[in-house]
This record gives structure tokens, sequence and C-alpha cells, in this order.
């Protein structure tokens, strides 16, 4: 008998579909968008034509979930966390044998903190060279425009009062003096928050910061600017007319990925070891994957949103990505935790970083493998990349499971009408937007105008349906993991007549999205780790996935994986920025 995602003889469903469409850009895209508006019909069978009417022939009767978060909590395996069992930013002073740089071409927030320590150098002094490594980054040719907005004075300021505090053997704690930077779509005290638009809150300052950016200032990182990002979250490249385009750091000929293509390119090229995203649809590990850092997807809920701007708050959510898994797990729990003027926060069980360091015995870790849906790469060298890893688990002792993920292809069509409506919805706000967006973001959202409600409550009733599910899998099945590739491809290439108009290119979104939407839909977490490259020299991401709460195990696993790489990671071919403390 046949496992549920495969026929009995040699062939495989498709388990998610590949979306066919035209590539359009430059006056094939301008004229698409005038026919969409003016032909009569068209839009309508565009919209059909997507698949995307095809939830409305389910007959659901499932209530919808409205909010992705697991009630009752003993309903999906969630237990409060002790007080004792919570390890926090103390963990890293005890286990400094563990905080391996596996490449010493990156400079990790511990290399800030130890040049610190030691008078190698100062955070005023890293900040001053930092500034003019932005500056070099936006007037090279092609720029890379990763930190698009920066404030001298501002960044000079943080970092003499941090270099103030090592003096006086003081520091706040091990990211007092580390640059991070930010995505333009969270509130930055000084910043506009023009979410990769040309008009939202122009000219207009943000007085206080989120939260997120109020708890790494208190641990003293220094802000050290605004990254790009894909106008409205709504692209997977970074392609960006309005802003302009940021370019990968490994090939200036690719794309970084969106919708944080900036924060992700900003890392990569050694602006700043740690950098701020949010995550809608892939939108931190997408960009992740193509650039070769680490990216985790927080649960939803977990990360406070005050102060962030409201694109598609079922389900986006804020995350760190950074150069190494220590980064990543440093700057997730300066983050993580309750904010009284953040109601959905309050649900969540303590944050802890327990079992970072536990990475020689994965015996007691159950990894759930879904064989059919991970054969729908692109890329060969994604594949083997990830039965590498799937061989290196199991030599480390972890159960291999094979499982099955029912509803995936429903679940990528309701996932799409989700983020879409509240996208176009948030949108709709600003009549500037059927004149002053980018081409390919004015015809996603006439696009997504015509999901009706009927379509968005059904894709509520499937989301209640799709979290059972997934409960079932993590605690009946004692699932602790689900491996996928982060993307189906490597990084895609960029067309020059693409970066005066934009582009759309739904196929490409497609093989970026196959694996990840799934995890936005139920507000899980995850992961996206470097696994090695293609053969174009472009990086590959694998993605873990956990059930909800639980990042420490992701931290935890994003640290073996930096072990199975090991030295392997290269510095980028095209983009260098990284020498900032003085030798």
């Amino acid at each position: 008998m046949s496992s549920p995602g495969e026929q009995s003889g040699s062939e495989t469903l498709e388990i998610t579909k590949r979306l066919v469409a035209p590539y359009l850009s430059g006056w094939s895209l301008r004229i698409y968008l005038f026919l969409l508006k003016y032909v009569p019909g068209l839009l309508s069978f565009v919209f059909w034509n997507t698949g995307l009417t095809s939830l409305r022939k389910l007959k659901l009767e499932e209530c919808p979930t409205n909010l992705p978060l697991p009630i009752p909590k003993e309903y999906f395996g969630i237990k409060e966390t002790k007080v004792d069992e919570v390890k926090g930013l103390e963990i890293f002073e005890g286990n400094k044998s563990a905080q391996k740089n596996y490449s010493s071409e990156f400079l990790c927030a511990n290399d800030f903190h130890e040049a610190y320590l030691t008078k190698k150098a100062t955070p005023l002094q890293v900040c001053e060279i930092l500034i003019g490594k932005i500056e070099e980054s936006l007037l090279c040719n092609p720029p890379l425009n990763a930190i698009i907005k920066y404030e001298r004075e501002d960044i000079i300021e943080q970092a003499t009062a941090s270099t103030n505090r090592y003096a006086d053997n003081r520091p706040l704690g091990p990211l007092d003096g580390v640059p991070i930077a930010v995505k333009d779509e969270m509130d930055v005290k000084g910043y506009e928050t023009n979410v990769g638009t040309s008009f939202i809150n122009r000219g207009v300052i943000a007085k206080t910061d989120a939260t997120l950016i109020e708890r790494l200032k208190k641990q003293g990182a220094i802000i050290i600017g605004k990254t790009s990002m894909h106008e409205l979250g709504l692209g997977i490249s970074g392609n960006n007319p309005n802003v302009g385009t940021c370019r990968n750091p490994h090939n200036i000929n690719h794309y970084p990925g969106g919708s944080s293509g900036g924060s992700a390119a900003a890392i990569a090229s050694g602006l700043c070891p740690i950098a701020l995203g949010c995550d809608g649809g892939g939108s931190i590990r997408i960009p992740s994957a193509f650039c070769g850092i680490y990216g985790l997807k927080t649960t939803w809920g977990r990360f406070s949103t005050k102060g962030e701007f409201s694109l598609d708050p079922t389900v986006a959510v804020s995350g760190p990505m950074s150069v190494s898994a220590d980064d990543l797990a440093l700057a997730y729990y300066a983050m993580a935790g309750k904010d009284d003027e953040d109601p959905n926060t309050y649900y969540q069980p303590l944050p802890t970083l327990s079992g970072l360091y536990n990475t020689e015995n994965l015996s007691d870790l159950r990894i759930g493998i879904y064989k059919a849906w991970n054969k729908q790469v692109c890329n060969p060298a994604i594949t083997q990349a990830l039965n590498d890893f799937i061989e290196k688990l199991k030599s480390l002792g972890a159960n291999i499971i094979e499982i099955d993920i029912p509803d995936l292809e429903e679940v990528r069509i309701a996932h799409v009408i989700t983020i879409c409506s509240e996208i176009s919805t948030s949108g709709k706000r600003y009549k500037e937007i059927f004149f002053k967006c980018n081409y390919d973001s004015r015809c996603n959202v006439e696009l997504f105008s015509l999901a009706t409600a009927s379509d968005y409550i059904i894709a509520q009733q499937l989301r209640t349906r799709f979290m059972r599910n997934l409960s079932d899998l993590f605690n009946k099945q004692k699932i602790d993991l689900i491996l996928t590739p982060s993307t189906a491809i490597t990084a895609p290439k960029i067309y020059p007549k693409s970066l005066k108009y934009g582009e759309a290119d739904l196929e490409t979104v497609s093989d970026a999205m196959r694996f990840v939407n799934f995890v936005n839909f139920a507000g899980i977490p995850a992961v996206s780790v470097p696994a090695g490259y293609d053969d174009k020299q472009l990086p590959i991401g694998l993605q873990f996935v956990a059930k909800w709460f639980d990042e420490a195990t992701l931290l935890r696993i994003a640290k073996v994986s930096e072990e199975i790489l090991g030295n392997k990671r290269k510095r980028p071919n095209d983009f260098w920025f990284g020498d900032l403390i003085p030798k």
C-alpha cells in the first residue's frame, strides 16, 4: 500500500503545486497591470486560474481559528516552563568553550564582546569604522542596498555610552556594543518606518522604540540603521525599484531573498552579526537560506508586536537573523517574553535556552521527514545537502521518522488567501498605493482584492484542522522536529530589465515558498540553517520546524547544524565589509 504522499507506481503526487505563470517585467508588467484594471473579467479569470478559488469546494465543519494560538495549552502539548529550567544570557558565560567560531572570516557577537573586554577595541572605534563601511556599501557599483537608512549621530551616541560602560568594567552583557540592523517594518526612535515604500510614514519620525528594539537596547546593543525590504512584504526576492534593490553578497547578479533581504545581506556582507526580520510567509527563512545565514521564525505570540507596522497580523512574526547559532540564541532570548502592551504575548510559557549546548548526543530527538514532499526541489544540490545532513544527524543518534503532513496544498492556498487579504487590506488604507507602489505590488493588491469574506473564513476553518493535525504529529507521534529544505531553489538571478519597474515571477515565488508557508499558517516556530552551496557557489538552507513555543529545541539543532557544517562556510565573493575590529 502506498504512503499518503505517493502513488503505488513510480510517479509521485504533487503535494504542493508549482504555480505556472509567465515572467513579466518592464513594459510587459506595466501592460499587464493596465489590462488587469481595465479589461472586464480578466482579473477574475487570473484569480481563478491561480487556484485560489479551490478552497470553496471544501466542506469544513471546524470553527475558524483567526489567531494561531494553541488553545487550550494542554491539547497542544504546551507546558509552563519552570523558573529553574530557564537559562538566560548567563548560559553563554558558562559555555565559552562551546562558542567556537566555525569561520574566522565572520565576526560574531562574542568576537565584539571579547575585543571590548580585552581593550583590543572600543564600541566607538568599531562604529566609526562601521559608518564608513555602510557608506561604502551604498556608494559602490552596484550598491549593496542592505542598510539604507542610518543616523550617524545616534550610532555614535550609543557607541559612546557602550564604550564608557566597558571602560568602567560594567558592560550590560554579551550584546553590549554589538551592532544590530533592523528591517524597515519596525519602529526605531529617530527613524521613519516606511515598510519598503516611498510613501508610508514619509516624514513621520518614530518617537519611541518598538518593544523588541527597547529590549535590545537594554542589553547595550547598538542599533545601526534600517534595512531594505521587498515593498509591503509582497515578495520573496528583494526587488524594490522605489527604495533600491538589494544584492546578494555571494553574487551581485542574484537576489538576497525577501522580504527581509536587506537584513540578510547586511549580515552576510559583514556589516553586522545580527539583524531583525519579519516573517509572514518565509520572509526571514528565505533570505537566510539565500544568503547563507541563520534565521529564526518565532512562535506567533512569542515576540511583542508593539511598535511594528501591522501588515499581515495573523501570520507574521518578527525574529532574529544572524551569522551564527550563538548569536541567534543571544538575540532571541533578549527579545522573547511577555509584553504588558501586547495581549497576544500573555499566553506563552517562559522562554528558555535550556539544552543549547547539548549537541553531541541527539538520541532524545525524533526528527520527522516527509520524503515525498522533500523531493519537490528544483536544485539537486539541495537534495544532496539534505541527505548529507540526515546522515550526520543519524550518526549523532537522532531518530529519523518518516511522516506525512496532510492538506499541504490546501494549506498553501489558505495561507495565500490569508496573507494577501491582510496585506491588501492594510495597504488600501493608503490611496497612494495605486500610483506610488511598484507595479508588481499593484498587481498583487488588485488580484488579491478578489478574495471574499467566505474565502477568508474557509481558510481559517482549515487553519483549525491543520493545527490539530500538527498537534497530533508533535504529541501523539512524539515528533520533536520536522526537517525540510528551506527553499526549493537557491537565490534567483536578477534580470537588469526588472530593476526599473519590478517583476512578476510567480513560478520563482512558488519555488521559494514551497516549504515555509505552513509554518506561518499554523503559528509554529522554524529555523533556517546554512547547509553548503550549489554548483554556482550560492548558499543552501535547510529548515527545522518545532511545536509551539519550543524555540529552545530549534536553537539547539541550529547549534548542531553549525557543528555539522564546520568551517565550510565561505566569505561572500562580491561584498565584504566585515573587517570592523581594528587589528
